[in-house]
């Protein structure tokens, strides 16, 4: 009897387990880099765009924005991840309603007249931001997104450690996704699709 008894427990306990995963993958779906339940809101900051304009939170609000962080002198992520973006925007369906920003860590040498060469040589609708070295890290203090301008060797000619991640803000400013290295433009627009039904329903 005994043994009856601890046999139904056991069942009832694995009965649950199952019950609570297979709830957990109704609600957490399996999409790399996915912040869900809990997206984070970002507050209000200021930039300038490649045209000299204001680019504020209200920017990013009603779109799907791809935030990239980089800086122009860059040799080698920043063309590349640009150059996946662009092939990113030409597979989407929606693309309309999708934006790629790219936000210098090195505003000093990019101008907005840089920054407008620089970004639409990938793509013609890409937005380059800048503005003054406060304003940019705001918004990466925002994102967590750490950088370093390493001067160490030339006040001109130096090189910027920065992260290579993509970060997604969904149309009510909500950072709902970052994707890490290595960037495949398959793999980008398949969990993008993915994150834009589970969030528009």
């Amino acid at each position: 009897m005994a043994l009856m008894v601890a046999g139904v427990v056991v069942l009832a306990t694995v009965i649950g387990v199952l019950a609570t995963m297979h709830q957990r993958d109704k609600t957490e779906p399996a999409i790399p880099g996915l912040l869900w339940p809990n997206p984070k809101s970002l507050t209000a900051f200021a930039a300038v765009d490649q045209n000299n304009n204001p680019f504020t939170l209200t920017d990013l609000e009603g779109k799907w924005s791809f935030l990239f962080f980089g800086f122009t002198h860059c040799p080698d992520i920043c063309p590349v991840t640009l150059a996946v973006m662009d092939k990113v925007h030409r597979q989407l369906e929606q693309a309309e309603n999708v934006q790629t920003v790219f936000v210098s860590v090195d505003p000093e040498r990019d101008t907005p007249a840089r920054l407008d060469q620089y970004v639409t040589s990938f793509n013609p609708s890409f937005i380059g931001l800048g503005g003054s070295a406060e304003q940019i890290a705001n918004l990466t203090g925002q994102i967590g997104l750490p950088y370093f301008l390493d001067k160490t060797e030339s006040e001109e000619n130096y090189l910027v450690d920065h992260g290579a991640s993509l970060f997604l803000v969904d149309p009510r400013g909500r950072l709902v996704a970052i994707f890490s290295r290595p960037h495949d433009n398959r793999s980008i627009t398949d969990r993008f699709n993915r994150v834009r039904r589970l969030i528009d329903g």
